[in-house]
């Protein structure tokens, strides 16, 4: 190893100690995210010590607070692995690297469970995926990515200072998986250099947040040549000349520009950090202003969380290089985490003390500006009194938003003192205020979280209160043409909006549109039926957005929509089998073969290190998932095969087809709970019944009608497009498996003991009580994952 990349004393720490820390309190600018990030990579792959590499977690989860810019640490770590020739795809024995960040990003990532991966993401995806309402995803997907994001896998929280109500919540799943239990070790760890232990200290995480082993620098660190120039870098401190005024607000960002200007160093790097997007944009149309008939103006950026995906790639790569003349970069907070930015100029305007430090770490972050080429940081008064009516003053929430006031004026009055912003000056400095209040998520919480079936009025349990404050909360917004609105969104397309500025936005008329898979179709969205995570679709004349600013919320401002993909897929419907159809047919016998050993395989894989699976029940699961397509309402939907199909001597009845169906007689058809009904007839387990109930997340632990569904016409009971009395033929499963005839019955539709035992809702909660949640959902998961490969391997071969 050459001494450029030789890692610092601490970073080795990280990688060769017995045990993980769970807090990383170190100064910016010191690499921490490759640390954790390469760290766990060594640890996973190259630890001299066998037991370490197995007790690595298989999945790392890099947390952010915010979505700018997430990029930045996703195409890192890329880089990093590339290097080291281990960047990989799923399954393909190296690394692979994926992003969650809402839409239907890096799917495969779940299909492969057994696979090491990193995943890179915002609180808002990563939290809610974890809580099973995954945010901008499909709602039957959701207890996969809570499996796999609850079970082997090491959390890491960036910048946790940023965190609000998320914060609470990962102590509370951290403490849950320990008690609950997980197949594979959950590891969480918490950085940040400005972190408050107590934050951690929630009502289940009481005990382990008391004895919280950190990692931070020690002496052998500080004297090391790189860490000692990166840590007494310098930076003249002083307080801008412009002060925000509600009186003066008009003229703010006018007044601010001028002053950047005049203090930007041509050639170099300036950055001005502000805390509302729409002062960013202003600051930034000032500038372009400004700088119009310069002959040779710095490059001008601006950076903020409302941008769409293909927007943010573009100043991904504007980022990577480095203009000769110079650049100004003009943020809001978002730029505080998950970017890597040295500047010698910095404006900030006044903020919580843990953001200040923050920011004065995208200051001279390097060490490498000196007393020839200062680095220099301009605080920017905002004026949070003002006088009332009355002559007495009060505060001013407009000039604080959006944080309180008491924090800015207690790190005003530490500002003031202060001469230099490195990281030995801000080091000594503890703000008293206390995490805001936030709701605490509880064991009973998380229980109920487990079952995705919606309410009676089609509702789902809001966890946003769980995962930020409820000022912070957003939508995903995209913009289409009306030709081309019947596939799923891209991660390209959406826009994070905060649903207040949304609310206000749609008052102005604009029409705007959720889908509905149940009833396949657009529903109109009012201000008074949005929710956090939400997707909402806008027609491209309904305006809000521009490619140079971001979501502005201004009708005038007209967005293109992005170039529709060929063979995109068709939005998610409950009615859905998008699996069924794939281009040739394949008989039920041959289907359970396929998909059993498929789950044998994964079976060989988990084995050694979790030999107290359940794995028979997994097996029979697996062999008996899709018995249920034997039903007729099934087996007609198909259609007949042509004369030139290769059938290859098989008869029905079909699980896949080579031609796309049409749709079910009965509306809302489930085959997968006609299989459920016929292992439990067949006196199979529970388990069995539930993991193959659930192999596509749309029938778990509740079985009741859904509206739209057809009745029998003579009073039977029916749910999911099956009725009592229904007949399911006998089915070879393969390997001498043989189901009987039967005439299935919903008995276990009711409450409590029936003619037939007890009912479905009280096995399956007694099967995620003894299991727990995170196991059971893991199980599901694997059971999936082998009816997938059991399809995949079918149409590799047609």
């Amino acid at each position: 190893m050459n001494k450029e990349n030789e890692p610092y004393p601490y970073q080795a720490r990280f990688a060769m100690d017995d045990t993980l820390p769970q807090l990383v309190d170190i100064p910016t600018g010191l690499g921490k995210t490759a640390t954790t990030i390469l760290g766990w990579l060594w640890r996973r792959r190259f630890h001299p010590d066998r037991a370490i590499q197995n007790a690595t977690p298989r999945r790392l989860i890099y947390c952010l607070p915010m979505r700018v810019l997430v990029e930045q640490t996703y195409e890192n770590a890329k880089g990093w692995l590339s290097k080291l020739n281990m960047l990989g795809s799923p399954g393909d024995g190296k690394i692979s690297v994926h992003l969650l960040m809402g839409g239907e990003i890096d799917i495969d990532w779940d299909a492969h469970p057994e696979a090491d991966a990193i995943l890179i993401g915002t609180q808002d995806q990563l939290l809610s995926r974890a809580l099973n309402r995954g945010y901008a995803m499909s709602r039957y997907r959701w207890p996969m990515h809570f499996s796999l994001l609850n079970n082997d896998c090491l959390w890491i929280f960036d910048e946790v200072q940023l965190m609000g109500a998320g914060l609470p919540t990962t102590a509370q799943l951290q403490a849950f998986r320990e008690k609950l239990g997980t197949y594979g070790a959950v590891h969480s760890l918490w950085m940040s250099a400005t972190l408050k232990k107590e934050g951690l200290a929630t009502i289940d995480f009481l005990e382990q947040a008391a004895r919280l082993q950190t990692l931070s620098l020690n002496d052998q660190d500080k004297q090391h040549q790189e860490v000692s120039k990166r840590i007494n870098a310098r930076k003249t401190l002083t307080k801008a000349q412009t002060v925000w005024r509600a009186e003066a607000e008009d003229d703010y960002a006018e007044t601010l520009a001028k002053e950047v200007v005049q203090k930007h160093k041509t050639g170099s790097f300036s950055l001005v950090i502000v805390n509302r997007v729409n002062r960013a944009q202003e600051v930034l149309k000032e500038l372009q202003e400004l700088l119009r008939s310069a002959s040779q103006p710095p490059d001008l950026l601006l950076i903020h969380s409302r941008f769409r995906s293909a927007e943010r790639k573009k100043i991904q790569a504007r980022l990577k290089e480095s203009p000769p003349q110079g650049r100004i970069i003009v943020a809001t907070q978002a730029i505080e985490a998950g970017i890597d930015l040295s500047a010698q100029t910095l404006f900030t305007e006044l903020a919580p003390w843990s953001s200040l430090v923050q920011r004065f770490g995208r200051c001279n972050r390097y060490g490498e500006y000196n007393e020839d080429h200062p680095a220099r940081i301009f605080w920017i008064d905002l004026e949070t009194l003002v006088v009332n009516k009355n002559g007495e003053n009060e505060p001013n929430k407009e000039a604080a938003q959006p944080y309180e006031t008491p924090p800015l004026d207690w790190a005003r009055k530490q500002l003031t003192q202060l001469t230099d912003g490195g990281p030995q000056a801000v080091s000594g400095f503890s703000d008293p205020f206390p995490a805001p209040p936030a709701y605490v998520l509880r064991k009973k919480d998380l229980i109920e979280l487990f079952d995705t079936t919606p309410d009676l009025a089609g509702n789902d349990i809001d966890v946003s209160r769980y995962i930020r404050e409820t000022e912070n909360n957003d939508v995903q917004i995209y913009w289409r043409t009306p030709v081309d609105i019947n596939s799923e969104p891209r991660d390209e397309e959406l826009c994070s909006v905060s649903i207040k500025s949304f609310r206000i936005f749609l008052k102005k008329k604009k029409p705007a549109y959720r889908w509905n898979g149940l009833d396949r179709e657009w529903i109109p969205v009012t201000d008074r039926s949005i929710w956090p995570g939400l997707t909402i679709l806008l027609d491209v004349s309904a305006g809000g957005y521009s490619e140079e600013l971001g979501w502005t919320g201004d009708g005038t401002d007209l967005v293109s929509a992005l170039p529709s993909l060929l063979n995109a897929p068709s939005l998610d419907a409950y009615d859905e089998d998008r699996p069924t159809f794939i281009s040739r047919y394949v008989t039920l016998t041959d289907h359970a073969k396929d998909v059993a050993e498929a789950l044998i395989a994964l079976r060989k894989i988990f084995f050694s290190s979790l030999p107290d699976v359940p794995w028979d029940d997994l097996s029979k699961a697996a062999r008996w998932h899709d018995i249920g397509k034997a039903h007729k309402v099934f087996q007609e939907m198909l259609p007949s095969p042509l004369q030139s199909d290769d059938l290859r001597g098989g008869q029905p009845p079909w699980a896949k087809s080579a031609h796309k169906g049409g749709k079910y007689s009965r509306p809302h058809f489930r085959h997968e709970l006609a299989s459920a009904l016929a292992l439990l007839q067949h006196k199979e387990s529970d388990l069995a019944a539930y993991l193959a109930a659930a192999h596509h997340g749309k029938v778990r632990l509740s079985i009741r009608s859904l509206p739209g569904e057809i009745p029998s016409g003579d009073g039977r009971p029916f749910a999911r497009g099956v009725w009592e009395g229904d007949d399911l033929p006998a089915v070879d499963l393969g390997d001498k498996i043989q189901s009987q005839q039967l005439i299935l019955t919903l008995a276990y539709m009711g409450m409590g003991e029936g003619p037939h035992g007890a009912s479905w809702l009280e096995r399956t909660l007694k099967l995620r009580d003894e299991y727990g949640p995170f196991r059971l959902a893991w199980m599901e998961t694997l059971v999936r994952v082998a009816d997938w490969r059991g399809t995949r391997k079918e149409e590799e071969t047609k």
